[in-house]
């Protein structure tokens, strides 16, 4: 029997607020970022210390999002070898979490195991850059030919049309029902990245910046020319963290701080770039009640909602018969943007 495995390569988080957990994560995460960045290590140590201190002196609970990776994985795996059954004794897939920042590693899980025909690996955060889809593709440049031969890397989210289709389904059923439509504002949230450094410079890797433009335009496009929606209104703005110098904008504090001068007091935020709910999203929780705006919604993440979990399938059927589904920008991104979408899942 053949074996096909998926890694869902996601960012990760910690699952406790153990100080040691917290710690190792955010210091992966900023190890990578000083791959780009000028990030001394005195002060990575300094940041991540006061972090996870931080975390446990206020009683924050573990995050979510790995728990929540595992059950996309899951149901991922579940749809594939159900949908392929007829395949069974030939073939099955195995779909596993991997992740930047947390434990199991994805650098280490990267390695073709024994018995495994073929690899696929899912970028779960879907702008591409050095920093999303990039930790995917680098580490893979080191391991042996047979590995790289045989592993397939999907990630250009950002520029799928089924995807679209498939956030749109998913605001339509968890939109909020509020009192007047022409009120109410639907704000898309981004995650921020670098724009400039300390000096005012353009950065010298591949950002993301100009995928996430693309991205949030054309889900508010898509968003906006839906019958009967029940926004008025759609604004796009960044989950910033402000480390390295200038990151995106608008920020989220001020899109909702104008939006409050405006009136608008009905208005529901999106995470459209987060996959899974995490603690990124949970946090927003209190930036939300710190509003002046009357009433304020956060939507969920897809996590498993059932479109999304059969779009992933798709792609991967999609791809094993595809001999050119590497799909990754982070070498070329000046040919990633030029191209349009070929139209494929």
């Amino acid at each position: 029997m053949h074996t096909v495995r998926i890694l869902l390569a996601a960012h990760g988080e910690a699952e406790t607020a153990g100080l040691v957990e917290n710690f190792r994560a955010s210091w992966r995460t900023l190890a990578h970022a000083s791959e780009v960045m000028h990030l001394p290590a005195p002060v990575r140590f300094l940041i991540c210390s006061l972090a996870a201190v931080r975390k446990r002196l206020k009683g924050r609970a573990g995050s979510a999002h790995n728990e929540n990776t595992r059950r996309q994985a899951a149901a991922l795996q579940a749809l594939l070898n159900q949908a392929d059954s007829n395949l069974t004794s030939e073939m099955q897939f195995e779909v596993e979490p991997a992740y930047a920042s947390s434990v199991p590693v994805l650098d280490d899980q990267l390695a073709l195991p024994d018995g495994v025909a073929r690899q696929f690996v899912i970028s779960m955060i879907p702008t591409d850059s050095r920093l999303s889809c990039g930790l995917i593709c680098h580490p893979l440049q080191i391991e042996r030919a047979a590995t790289r031969e045989q592993t397939t890397v999907l990630a250009r989210l950002w520029d799928v049309p089924e995807l679209i289709e498939v956030h749109c389904q998913h605001v339509v059923e968890q939109y909020p029902v509020f009192t007047a439509v022409q009120d109410s504002c639907l704000v898309l949230l981004l995650h921020g990245t670098l724009v400039c450094d300390k000096h005012g410079k353009t950065p010298a890797f591949h950002t993301g910046a100009e995928e996430k433009t693309a991205y949030g335009k054309r889900l508010r496009d898509a968003l906006m020319a839906l019958p009967d929606r029940r926004w008025s209104r759609i604004e796009i703005a960044y989950l910033n963290h402000g480390v390295g110098g200038e990151w995106s904008s608008p920020a989220l504090p001020e899109v909702l701080d104008r939006l409050a001068a405006e009136g608008v007091d009905q208005v529901t935020v999106y995470a459209c770039e987060h996959l899974v709910d995490g603690g990124e999203t949970a946090g927003l929780a209190g930036e939300l009640e710190a509003s002046p705006i009357a009433q304020l919604e956060l939507l969920p993440c897809l996590n498993e909602f059932p479109p999304f979990i059969d779009y992933l399938a798709r792609r991967v059927r999609y791809a094993m018969d595809d001999a050119v589904s590497n799909q990754c920008c982070d070498p070329c991104p000046l040919r990633a943007l030029k191209n349009q979408s070929n139209g494929t899942p």
